[in-house]
């Protein structure tokens, strides 16, 4: 039987590969760059699929970068990751943000076509963030929260979706461990 955390990964990994495929800029080089939000509720098990997921091997049309962001990194770390993710997620104006968000240093010299960013975060980054992702995975979790939560895709540039950019998960966490 598979252990909870692994069972969240892999479904995890399944949605930002598919949500990637279908909410992405493309930059002047051709590459394909994704912004995506892991809202997880507790921090230990984010932790432990944020291991899982970096573990992970892609193909090498694909790299992934992931960032863990929740409110138990000492202070001084976690305003470093906030200043990082205010400059990849204030995307008002797209010439403005491929020059200061670093993510056009990030791909420069990799040859892989999807470069995916992913951000695992508990609801630290719901509060008080003007971030402006492409999509989002959530676990259930309140419909507060979750409206929250999507007030952060597509935030800034308002465009509006083809298809679905936001997966909740069937379960959440607790619930898959039997809690």
């Amino acid at each position: 039987k598979l252990k909870p955390s692994t069972v969240f990964a892999n479904v995890i990994h399944t949605s930002i590969n598919q949500l990637h495929k279908q909410h992405f800029v493309t930059h002047g080089s051709g590459k394909k760059i994704s912004i995506g939000l892991v809202r997880m509720a507790n921090i230990n098990p984010l932790v432990a699929v944020s291991k899982l997921l970096y573990a992970m091997n892609d193909d090498k049309e694909t790299n992934i970068y992931f960032c863990v962001y929740h409110s138990q990194y000492p202070l001084v770390l976690r305003s470093h990751i906030e200043g990082n993710l205010d400059k990849a997620l204030t995307r008002h104006n797209e010439s403005i943000w491929w020059k200061d968000s670093g993510i056009e240093e990030t791909i420069k010299n990799r040859s892989a076509k999807h470069h995916i960013f992913v951000v695992l975060a508990t609801s630290v980054a719901e509060v008080g963030r003007d971030h402006d992702y492409d999509w989002a995975i959530v676990e259930p979790s309140s419909m507060r929260s979750i409206i929250q939560l999507a007030g952060r895709v597509q935030r800034h540039r308002k465009k509006v979706p083809e298809t679905e950019n936001i997966h909740i998960l069937d379960t959440n966490f607790k619930a898959l461990k039997g809690e």
